[in-house]
């Protein structure tokens, strides 16, 4: 009875060091979904924020990143895809704040061409009225 109990309890003990760092090797090599997920969404953001326009080389470095990550993916090589789909929503996220940064110049320089004419237009108004 206690053979057959060292010899089951041997047997866990030999199945656990097999299996656990099998368990572990899989858990490392775990496909970056949500990480390209993530830098798909921050894209489609950037894209709507018209940083096509405002900011194309940041938006194309993104999406050239997320091609890269994608790639890496299809080669299995987690870590790589997983490091350049982070890069790529980084990268997107910037395209999106130069983006709005842009439009708020923009903006800000409208605002201030109405000021200054409407400045002109009471000069002129109040040279009129003397």
């Amino acid at each position: 009875m206690i053979v057959k109990k060292n010899i089951v309890r041997s047997t866990l003990i030999m199945l656990m060091a097999i299996v656990i760092p099998f368990i572990v090797a899989c858990a490392a090599k775990k496909m970056p979904v949500e990480n390209i997920t993530s830098a798909e969404m921050a894209i489609k953001e950037a894209q709507e924020s018209n940083a096509s326009v405002n900011a194309p080389l940041e938006l194309k470095i993104a999406i050239d990143r997320l091609n890269q990550a994608k790639a890496a993916m299809q080669q299995e090589e987690f870590d790589k895809a997983r490091r350049l789909a982070d890069e790529a929503r980084l990268d997107a996220q910037l395209a999106e704040a130069r983006s709005r940064s842009e439009k708020a110049k923009k903006v800000a320089q409208e605002t201030q061409n109405n000021i200054d004419t409407l400045r002109h237009e009471i000069e002129r108004s109040q040279k009129r009225n003397k």
